[in-house]
């Protein structure tokens, strides 16, 4: 199956046009026709994709605009959010809260007691599991168990009614965290869903995830092709944007633009910008530059604490590397490494390590690395 068109684009919901918290509606997505495209084209060849992106930088809002397109074609879909779980039952618990909604009588019919085994009971009649309160410590079997039963639903779904199912698996460099040979266990079963499912593997952070997929000992290897987010073209951020202020009844003027510019691309922060400089053309504000630096200053403050808390995380010669990129000098240049009394080879290992983390990114047709967050590298220049 090729599935090529474009992604719907339905009525807006009520709220704001700029939304910043949270995955973006599949009607207020900018850009991504091409990623989205792709995106389809795997899912009906059954090619699993790897989707690195750095956090906030909109993977959720792409995959679940995927999933909406997808269910438009008479798919099933599940996203799994693997964020931050400590061990197997953890991960137990959030596949069956999101496979939930693929068959709920399955669950039911299959594993109510071992579900409860770990905590989890349906909801009245629906699909919905509700989370109760964890089993003690040292019952990882059932969670296993649990496992290994969900993981083969969508090939179930599809040897019963022949409908295809996808799954993405959100953050899933977190996998290594619960336990280290889970990536093994999931292998185990995805690796005879052939047509029944397509799957795509999230991350954020790019070290972890090519252990996972390209390290040759590991069973995830060669599993998934990959996809990378670059940043968002300017040209269509501006006219999307545009468009949305007009809708408003709003004149942003030149404070568009710059805002745009200053953002660089990145979905959140741009999103983030937009809206506190909508509050001021509400407000009655002039769209001018000098507005536009009154709204970088305003995100500043919002998001100031959260800066101050990776910088006190960074060693010190990530500290270097880092403010170095926000000044605009070579991170690694021999004036860098003088002033900090290092050697450069330190210097490359704490670049690497900062593009690992998912704080520096490579753009493609670029040459070095950018910071990933334009309102970190604001912070960091006026330091």
């Amino acid at each position: 199956m090729h599935y090529n068109r474009a992604v719907p684009r339905p009525a807006p919901p009520t709220g704001t046009p700029f939304p910043f918290e949270g995955p973006v509606p599949t009607s207020l997505l900018i850009d991504r026709r091409a990623e989205l495209q792709l995106l389809a084209r795997r899912a009906g060849d059954r090619v699993n994709v790897r989707l690195v992106a750095p956090r906030q930088f909109g993977k959720t809002s792409l995959t679940l605009a995927h999933a909406e397109a997808l269910r438009e074609a008479g798919w099933r879909t599940a996203h799994v959010d693997l964020f931050r779980v400590a061990d197997v039952t953890d991960v137990a618990r959030r596949i069956a809260a999101a496979y939930a909604a693929l068959d709920p009588s399955w669950l039911r019919a299959h594993l109510t007691g071992l579900l409860a085994r770990i905590g989890l009971s349906f909801s009245g009649a629906g699909p919905t599991i509700s989370l109760g309160p964890r089993p003690p410590a040292g019952q990882s079997a059932d969670a296993h168990a649990v496992l290994l039963e969900l993981l083969d639903l969508p090939l179930a779904l599809w040897e019963r009614e022949r409908t295809p199912t996808l799954i993405v698996f959100d953050e899933l460099q977190d996998l290594l965290v619960a336990h280290r040979d889970l990536d093994g266990l999931l292998r185990s079963r995805i690796q005879y869903h052939g047509d029944a499912a397509a799957y795509v593997f999230c991350g954020s952070e790019p070290s972890m995830m090519r252990q996972l997929f390209e390290t040759r000992e590991r069973p995830l290897f060669g599993q998934a092709m990959s996809l990378a987010l670059d940043p968002l073209p300017t040209t269509e951020v501006i006219s999307e944007l545009s468009t949305r202020y007009a809708g408003e009844g709003l004149a942003p003027g030149s404070a568009l633009g710059e805002v745009v510019v200053f953002a660089a691309g990145h979905p959140q922060r741009t999103m983030l910008l937009a809206y506190l400089l909508a509050e001021h053309l509400a407000s009655g504000a002039e769209g001018t530059a000098a507005l536009a630096a009154r709204v970088v200053d305003e995100a500043l403050q919002e998001t100031s604490a959260g800066h101050r808390v990776l910088w006190n995380g960074l060693d010190p010669s990530e500290r270097a590397v880092i403010a170095a990129i926000a000044d605009g000098a070579p991170p690694s240049s021999t004036a860098v490494a003088a002033s900090h009394g290092v050697a450069r080879s330190t210097l490359n290992k704490a670049a690497e390590r900062l593009v690992d983390q998912g704080h520096l990114h490579r753009v493609s047709g670029e040459k070095g690395v950018r910071i990933v967050d334009p309102l970190l590298a604001e912070w960091l220049r006026r330091r």
